[in-house]
């Protein structure tokens, strides 16, 4: 079993290799055809997919974070707050 600790350091590139996955796979049976060869050329550019998707991934990620924080509201007014804990 994984610490939480060690779970979040592998969320990203798990969900990156899937994410990689599927988008190289629509990708390559959009322009090559669902016909013989499909599986082996997707897996020929499935690589190179995760190699571009993953830096990009670990890049972007802390921007989005920044971003999203900016752009999320406390549910629970402040004035609503006042005199509870938390």
């Amino acid at each position: 079993m994984l610490t939480p600790k060690q779970a979040q350091f592998a969320f990203v590139p798990l969900v990156v290799t899937l994410m990689s996955g599927v988008m190289s796979f629509a990708m390559t049976a959009l322009h090559h055809g669902v016909r013989p060869g499909l599986v082996s050329a997707w897996l020929h550019g499935w690589p190179v997919a995760f190699v571009v998707a993953l830096p990009t991934a670990w890049l972007v990620l802390p921007g989005v974070r920044a971003l999203l924080a900016r752009a999320t509201v406390d549910s629970v007014p402040a004035r609503e707050r006042v005199g509870r804990l938390g």
